[in-house]
């Protein structure tokens, strides 16, 4: 194994166990032995669990991007609002660690997210709910006389329940009063398009030109703040 694949052997095996351990209990002891290195070779690559997890959310969060810009430009009707919030989800519901880290779940991060200076307080704040619809309104696929600061207080705050649906579809649940995470998102796609969108379905192609290239600022902004890394390359690159 080269160095650049056991870097990349380490961090999926942080990403794993961050899910199921959490930040608290996950240790540089379990990375090691998770990928048959000794813990020496793991602290060569990240000085700290702080590095080596910030690491994974860098490289998640990159691959997120990617995988969200390449869904929205396949999508014939990737400037409506509903549509772009079930490419969103549908991304989200394949990539568990997007999902804790859209919602800063502290039952994932624990201590890690008061701490001063983590991650999450340096990431630009121009990808949450309330930019997107802003950005939205401004391409006129939402209507003006929407309030999207309160829209996007309520579209965060159904974040649990959709994770919940999400770990439910994975284990199978019973439960007949539990909508599955497809049924439970078609209902909610359906109140966006009927609660925002104009009469007349607003620019469709103009909204999706104007997200893309919103998506190109974050991806411009997170390698500034953060370095290159796997999947925020600029336009153009190899990432």
């Amino acid at each position: 194994m080269n160095e650049q694949d056991r870097e990349q052997a380490i961090l999926d095996a942080a990403a794993d166990l961050l899910i199921r351990l959490g930040y608290n209990k996950l240790t540089m002891g379990d990375v090691a032995e998770a990928v048959a290195l000794h813990r020496g070779l793991v602290y060569l690559h990240f000085k700290s669990k702080d590095e080596l997890v910030e690491a994974v959310l860098r490289r998640e969060g990159g691959r997120y991007a990617g995988a969200w810009r390449e869904q929205m430009e396949a999508d014939p009707r990737g400037g409506d609002v509903a549509s772009v919030y079930r490419l969103m989800v549908r991304v989200l519901k394949d990539r568990p660690l997007t999902a804790a880290i859209a919602a800063r779940d502290p039952e994932v991060f624990g201590k890690y997210l008061r701490k001063p200076g983590n991650l999450f307080e340096r990431l630009p704040r121009t990808f949450g709910m309330r930019e997107f619809l802003e950005v939205m309104q401004q391409a006129g696929t939402v209507r003006q006389d929407v309030d999207t600061r309160a829209v996007a207080y309520i579209l965060d705050a159904l974040t649990p329940a959709l994770r919940r649906t999400f770990a439910a579809d994975r284990a199978g649940s019973p439960d007949p009063d539990q909508p599955t995470s497809d049924e439970l998102l078609e209902a909610l796609a359906d109140l966006l398009d009927r609660a925002l969108a104009p009469a007349d379905g607003g620019d469709l192609e103009k909204g999706k030109a104007v997200l893309l290239g919103g998506l190109r600022q974050v991806r411009a902004e997170l390698a500034t703040e953060l370095g290159p890394e796997e999947g925020i390359a600029e336009e153009g690159e190899e990432s």
